[in-house]
């Protein structure tokens, strides 16, 4: 009875089943469609097609965008001025065409095109909101009032090591001839990993005694530089106990990491030049007290007291010199009469033996040692015999 039953419910092989799910899903999906999430596990292989996955909370899809398609989605980010780049992490709108690979039993989607107004959006709805939050916490005004010292010789520097960014950084500051001492501490500025980056060397340069940090990196996709627009790394910015002195980006782009920090730049070389200027500004105020110091010193001479001093040296100097004179002549007789030649000349000798020691007693030599005398004109040889 219970074979008979089964019998009669059908059987469908893999394949059948896997058709039937296909038909469904073509006539529930058969048109393009809008989905929204975030990028997830990009990959862009040598073939000229691009996958990801997309993800939200609770769930993902795998994501194909043939090199075909590929065309027309770039057609569409040129038109958004380059603003949108397809990175991990990114949350994007995108038109699709829901696909069933049958022989794999897998649903995926092909990308059609993008809505670059939704992920600019999205940027700027969080960039706002977390703005207004920091504002209320009284966070956007903290690094601004912090001292930076006039002379910040000792910089900490957050950027990736090697990157354009870090080479015009550092040019500008050779460039000034000052005696600088840069702290490197190498950062991810770009990608998912960057926010855990850049806090992790902020950390790292807490103990390093820096006069200023500078966060920097070059220009990019406003989505390249998503990460300056997270919370993590605006609370670490606010409440870093050092000014913070950002350059991120091009002269077009502001983060929430820029407004929260001790000052923006427009540029990484803008940064440098930033220290630079503070520097040579220092410099200049203390050439400037320097001279009017010696003006003031000069203006607090009464010049009377100048004339007469002038007067009372043009009076001493002759018996001075006369004073000095009579005291080299005095020791020119002395050293003239201490002359050795002089003594020579008036009888005296001067005998050493043959290795140059004076001989002034008998008992300074013995039977056999060789003497040389030194006389007025020349010098004898001579040996004891006794």
């Amino acid at each position: 009875m219970q074979e008979a039953l089964f019998a009669e419910e059908p059987t469908f092989s893999v394949a059948e089943l896997n058709a039937g799910i296909g038909a469904v899903l073509g006539r529930a999906f058969p048109d393009e469609l809008w989905v929204r999430g975030e990028i997830a596990n990009l990959s862009r292989p040598p073939s000229g097609h691009v996958y990801f996955d997309l993800v939200d909370a609770d769930a993902a899809l795998a994501v194909t965008l043939w090199a075909t398609d590929r065309q027309v989605v770039n057609a569409v980010l040129r038109r958004a001025g380059g603003a949108v780049r397809m990175t991990d992490g990114t949350e994007v709108r995108i038109r699709v065409r829901v696909a069933w690979y049958a022989k794999r039993g897998q649903v995926s989607l092909r990308m059609l095109s993008i809505d670059t107004a939704y992920t600019l959006g999205r940027l700027a709805e969080a960039r706002e909101v977390l703005l207004l939050r920091l504002q209320g916490e009284g966070l956007l005004a903290r690094q601004p009032a912090l001292r930076l010292t006039d002379v910040p010789l000792t910089v900490g520097l957050i950027t990736s090591d090697n990157s354009a960014a870090a080479h015009d950084f550092l040019t500008t500051l050779e460039a000034s001839a000052f005696g600088w001492r840069v702290v490197l501490a190498d950062a991810r500025v770009q990608g998912v990993e960057a926010e855990a980056s850049v806090i992790a060397a902020l950390e790292q340069l807490r103990s390093q005694s820096v006069d200023v940090v500078c966060i920097v990196r070059g220009g990019g996709a406003r989505t390249d530089l998503a990460a300056f627009d997270s919370e993590a790394i605006a609370r670490a910015i606010a409440l870093y106990p050092i000014p913070i002195l950002t350059g991120i980006g091009h002269e077009v782009d502001t983060t929430v990491a820029d407004l929260v920090a001790h000052r923006r730049c427009l540029t990484p070389t803008a940064c440098a030049g930033a220290l630079v200027e503070r520097v040579t500004n220092w410099c200049n105020r203390l050439h400037d007290r320097r001279r009017a110091i010696a003006r003031a010193a000069m203006r607090a001479v009464d010049p009377a007291v100048v004339d007469r001093l002038a007067l009372q040296l043009g009076r001493q100097a002759p018996r001075a010199m006369d004073r000095a004179t009579r005291t080299i002549e005095g020791v020119e007789s002395r050293v003239r009469a201490l002359d050795p030649a002089r003594v020579l000349a008036r009888g005296w000798s001067i005998t050493r033996d043959s290795d140059g020691r004076l001989v002034r007693a008998s008992s300074d030599v013995s039977p056999g040692t060789r003497l040389v005398t030194t006389l007025a004109d020349g010098t004898v040889g001579s040996t004891v015999d006794g």
